[in-house]
């Protein structure tokens, strides 16, 4: 699970890299009001895609709204 997450979130960071933003990294992309928008919309729009990550990125929005 936690190998999971991280692929996620590494990919986040890889997806807001392309977008222009270089200096997103694993734990700014958390906390960082505009990386955290761009991410939530991300995973927003990979839910349903594979079953077995859902509850993960279900838990990961739940960690962005918290922050």
């Amino acid at each position: 699970m936690d190998k999971i997450k991280r692929t996620i979130i590494d990919a986040g960071v890889r997806n807001l890299h392309e977008f222009g933003y270089p200096k997103c990294n694993a734990e700014n992309i958390m906390t960082d009001q505009i990386y955290g928008a761009f991410f939530k919309s991300m995973l927003e729009d990979n839910l349903g895609k594979d079953k077995r990550a859902d509850p993960i990125i279900r838990d990961i929005l739940q960690s962005l709204a918290r922050d």
